[in-house]
Parts: structure tokens; C-alpha cells; sequence
């Protein structure tokens, strides 16, 4: 029991934390839902929406024994990203004095012999180990539609690359995403409203579950 009600306020904490306690659709939110079938979709060159960072490693030599960890602490507390299969696409922390890093971009893994064209969005502060580069947006991103690009990038390259056919920037930028669109243009507030009522209707039951939960535990103290 002691347990359970850690880990439902470790939920709450991360439920506040990230802004999904609230599962209720906004207006906005059921439209894009129900509007998402009739859109209208155009391509894009990825190079065209994204730039490649070239994050460095800050000291003269790197030291993996010393240099990073696979366990997260506050002293290797940056995300690195490599050619991981799952986890995000990181197996690895640094030290944050020690990594150049940057916010709101996405991860391609260019090299691995399973990861290879992986795709993940990393909106937190992010570096880079090896075998993979970190892409930025040309126009101002937010999570969300971080996410929908991610899954856009990944559906149009990750069948076309692999370990003998590495996923290189070069190569990656020509390639183009299917985006809905609004006058010519990517429609972001579209992307925006989609992802962010997926959100909720995947956290749903979670947040009603830690309610459940935590309504049972007042009750029994109250008793």
C-alpha cells in the first residue's frame, strides 16, 4: 500500500508537471479530430523546414568511463542521443558543462544496425554522442507539433535507410513529409490541435485511474 500511494504521487507529480491531468477535448481539439480524415496534405523537403546542429563535445578528450553515464543523476543529467533502438534514442547522460545541446529538436539516428532512420522528438535540452544529429525547425515548434513532425519524418524515411544505407543529413534533407496544410502553408494550428487531443485521449484513463486512486486513499484516511 505504501507503494502504491508512492508511485500515484510520483503520477501526480509528472501529470502536473506535463500538463496532462486535464483530459477534457477543447473545441479546437474535437474539431481537428473529426476534420483530420477531410484535410487537405501536400509534400515538403525536410531541408527546407529543418538545419542540422553540429554539437560538439567541449573537451580536448573524451573519456567514456568518465565522460557519461547510462543511469540519469544530477551530475550526467543531459540526454545524449546515439544509434539506440527505443528508449527515445538515448542510452546515454552527460555532464552539461561538458556537451553542447540544444532544445525543441528532433533526433535522426544515421547509423545502427537495427536503429538506422529512427526518429525521436526531444523538446528538453539534448546532446549528441555518436551516430546520430540532432535537426532543428526553421519556424517556431512546440511540442506538439514536434511530435507530428517526428512521426512525419519517420514514416517517409525509415524504410528507405538502414546499415548499409546510412541515414546521412545529406541524404535525409532531399527527402519529402506529407503535412496538412492551410492556404499553401504547413498548418501548424492543425498539427498543434491533433496531437495535443490524442494526448489526452491516451491519458485519459491514466488520470482517471490516479483519481480513483487518490479518492480512495483521502477516503481511508478520513475514516
Amino acid at each position: 500500500r505504501e507503494l502504491e500511494e508512492e508511485r500515484i504521487r510520483e503520477l501526480q507529480s509528472y501529470l502536473a508537471v506535463t500538463g496532462l491531468q486535464d483530459y477534457t477535448l477543447t473545441a479546437a481539439e474535437q474539431t481537428a479530430l473529426n476534420a483530420f480524415d477531410s484535410l487537405e496534405w501536400r509534400e515538403f523537403r525536410i531541408g527546407d523546414l529543418f538545419e542540422k546542429l553540429n554539437l560538439r563535445f567541449k573537451k580536448s578528450k573524451f573519456e567514456k568511463d568518465t565522460d557519461i553515464s547510462k543511469i540519469r543523476t544530477e551530475v550526467y543529467s543531459l540526454p545524449l542521443v546515439n544509434a539506440k533502438d527505443g528508449d527515445n534514442g538515448v542510452m546515454y547522460y552527460g555532464k552539461p558543462e561538458d556537451f553542447e545541446s540544444a532544445e525543441m529538436t528532433i533526433d535522426i539516428v544515421n547509423d545502427g544496425a537495427v536503429s538506422t532512420g529512427n526518429v525521436y522528438s526531444q523538446p528538453q535540452k539534448t546532446g549528441v554522442l555518436y551516430n546520430a544529429y540532432l535537426i532543428k525547425p526553421k519556424f517556431t515548434a512546440t511540442t506538439q507539433t514536434l511530435h507530428f513532425f517526428t512521426a512525419s519524418i519517420f514514416k517517409s524515411i525509415k524504410t528507405k535507410f538502414g546499415y548499409e544505407y546510412k541515414a546521412s543529413w545529406d541524404r535525409v534533407q532531399a527527402e519529402n513529409i506529407s503535412l496538412p496544410v492551410r492556404d499553401g502553408a504547413p498548418d501548424y494550428a492543425a498539427m498543434q490541435d491533433f496531437i495535443s487531443a490524442v494526448q489526452k485521449l491516451v491519458i485519459k484513463d491514466v488520470v482517471k485511474y490516479a483519481d480513483d486512486k487518490i479518492a480512495a486513499a483521502k477516503e481511508v484516511v478520513e475514516d
